[in-house]
């Protein structure tokens, strides 16, 4: 599963499918010919790129709760081209300090046998969890303190370093973003973002390409594609009847923890503890 709050950022989350690993600083977003504007002014070199950018900013901070169903493609290309699929749910309400949200997927699909998976995600304003069946085992990460405000999706400096429901100014420090022509296949009533990371950013290393599919209506993403530069694997998610006015409940974002289940607890440090030496 990825570093996964904006819901806009939470929904390519799920796409980039980076391990929920201890929180790290990232890199300094890299310069490019963009940063010699003002913020206000920056442009992607396209008027019409730089209103669906606007209109996602705008979309991700009035929006309250989201929740939607999930396709999740995995492709690998080597030794030969082979493919999976995962089908979940997602959750995502707006709080104070922090928002919350959950990640369940239920089925796989793979090799032609389809079976039930159980792998939860969800972080609840202050830990991040997850939950695998599979393994029985459920691992608990403090990322922010009791009433500490945690932007967790800050680009180029959060811990989930994502390029959505971002400033335009953000998104264009990070990426060269062009407007895409429709193909055969694409999601109907979309516009096409194709971004690629600029040189020294922290996507640039990992990441190709990112494709966002834009529904005009919604103005929220319904497909997100990404290619790796390791393996040339691609991930390739589609979300489905996405809801807008979905209020889910608190008790919603809580993972069961089953008796026989081992649980996994990293608090953050205490930064008042002296190391040992």
């Amino acid at each position: 599963m990825q570093r996964l709050f904006n819901p806009l950022t939470l929904l390519l989350a799920v796409a980039l499918n980076a391990n929920c690993h201890a929180i790290e600083d990232q890199p300094k977003p890299a310069k490019d010919q963009n940063n010699a504007a003002p913020d206000s002014k920056r442009s992607s070199g396209n008027p019409k790129v730089d209103q669906i950018l606007d209109r996602l900013e705008s979309k991700g901070q009035s929006i309250k709760g989201l929740a939607c169903k999930i396709n999740h493609k995995h492709v690998t290309v080597e030794p030969v081209e082979d493919e999976s699929n995962k089908e979940g749910e997602l959750l995502f309400a707006k709080g104070d300090p922090n928002s919350k949200f959950l990640v369940v997927f239920k089925k796989l699909r793979a090799a032609g046998v389809i079976r039930d998976t159980g792998e939860h995600f969800a972080f609840d304003g202050r830990w991040l969890i997850e939950r695998n069946d599979k393994d029985k085992r459920i691992i608990k990460r403090e990322v922010a303190k009791p009433g500490e405000t945690k932007d967790l999706f800050e680009i180029g400096k959060g811990a989930f370093p994502l390029p959505f429901g971002q400033k335009r100014a953000d998104m264009l420090s990070q990426f060269k973003i062009d407007l895409a022509d429709f193909t055969l296949g694409d999601p109907r009533n979309t516009d096409h973002l194709h971004c690629v990371p600029l040189p020294d950013t922290p996507l640039a290393a990992k990441y190709k390409r990112i494709e966002i599919f834009v529904d005009r209506t919604l103005e929220l993403p319904v497909r997100i594609v990404t290619e790796r530069i390791e393996d040339d694997s691609r991930i390739e998610v589609d979300f489905k009847d996405v809801d807008i006015s979905a209020a889910p409940a608190g008790s919603r974002f809580k993972i069961d923890e089953p008796k026989d289940y081992i649980v996994s607890t990293e608090p953050l440090a205490d930064p008042t503890t002296q190391p040992s030496k």
